[in-house]
């Protein structure tokens, strides 16, 4: 038989890497061309989502929930996820790279003690121990230097809490209100639109300095100029694969969980790493570093490999590659609570 369920969920994973690393690279693109203006590009994102909705509901091909999601509740989805957006990009700008790749990695364990002590989800030492080797890999191919300053560390700080309780509200909120991620997506786009547009209009349409710079309205308006034309184009371009970037992330979350969707966002870092060696080799770097960077990334995928195969033989009742290769009591100390069960099946059929 085929489980479709599963087929669907690779599908979401592997839309999602690939729409996310060209989200990247088309915004790289973007802003090299002079659109450095990340608030009014997310409000643009957002709007498309509510106009692509609409007229997917129009043609009949999308349909609103039949009992609708409470504002306050869009409203706090919407606030994470826009929180979450502005506090990277903040933390980013104050902070190293390093620094900024240190507030990723901490995502996993923080996302693992909010679900722990807020909503009772439990993880074994296995699953444990796979993203310990994700957390590694990924550190050891990404952080090369960490400098914190006050502001930048509080910035990291608010974007690491916003951007786990974004994830856990995108599979909590699912299931609560029995929405799909279309359906998620779509309720949250407006509160995401209007957050963004009011950001974007005091933050990139105002000269706040006393020397003369370009805003957004300045950009646009020479948008008859081939140039600035190219570069609109492009934007809308990044509107589309933004909203292939949500739905996948959405619909992942929904048939998997906020952990899952973490690992899948360190492969994504892995690839584009890998990517990066391959098709833009930098001629002037260090040797060790490029050492650590294979080494890292090898790490991590390991950690992935490693995480899909226990989530995997746990949804089919199967041993995982730990029980194969690993001595029992080993397997024991990591997942107790399964030789726990298995030991008290055994009991009942002796009896």
């Amino acid at each position: 038989m085929v489980d479709y369920s599963e087929i669907i969920t690779l599908l979401y994973a592997v839309g999602n890497v690939t729409s996310s690393v060209t989200l990247v690279l088309l915004n790289k693109r973007v802003f090299s061309n002079g659109f450095y203006y990340p608030m009014t590009l997310s409000f643009f994102h957002f709007v498309f989502t509510i106009g692509f909705y609409e007229a997917l509901r129009v043609c009949g091909v999308y349909k609103r929930p039949e009992q609708p999601m409470p504002q306050l509740e869009k409203f706090k989805v919407g606030f994470a996820g826009f929180a979450s957006i502005g506090f990277m990009n903040l933390s980013l700008t104050y902070n190293s790279v390093g620094f900024y790749q240190v507030t990723k990695l901490i995502m996993v364990p923080v996302t693992l003690v909010i679900n722990s002590l807020f909503y009772d989800v439990t993880t074994n030492g296995k699953v444990k121990l796979s993203l310990l080797l994700v957390i590694m890999g990924v550190g050891v191919a990404t952080v090369t230097d960490v400098q914190l300053k006050p502001l930048g560390f509080g910035f990291g700080c608010c974007a690491v809490m916003a951007t786990a309780m974004f994830q856990i509200f995108q599979g909590t909120k699912q299931k609560e209100f029995g929405l799909s991620g279309t359906q998620l997506q779509a309720a949250i786009a407006p509160w995401q639109s209007t957050q963004a547009l009011l950001v974007a209009g005091a933050a990139e349409t105002v000269c706040w300095g006393a020397a003369p710079c370009e805003t957004a309205v300045d950009f646009f308006a020479e948008a008859a100029e081939p140039r600035h034309a190219y570069t609109l184009a492009l934007v809308l371009g990044t509107c589309f694969v933004a909203l292939l970037v949500n739905f996948t992330s959405f619909g992942l979350i929904g048939k998997t969980g906020p952990i899952t969707f973490q690992v899948v966002g360190h492969a994504k870092t892995c690839l584009v790493l890998v990517g990066g060696y391959v098709l833009f080799p930098a001629k002037n770097m260090d040797e060790q570093q490029f050492y650590n960077n294979i080494a890292g990334v090898s790490i991590a995928f390991l950690g992935c490999v490693l995480y899909g195969n226990i989530k995997y033989a746990s949804q089919h009742s199967r041993e995982d590659c730990i029980d194969c290769s690993c001595p029992g009591v080993v397997a024991q100390v990591l997942d107790p609570a399964k030789y726990a069960t298995e030991e008290e099946v055994g009991l009942t059929v002796a009896k």
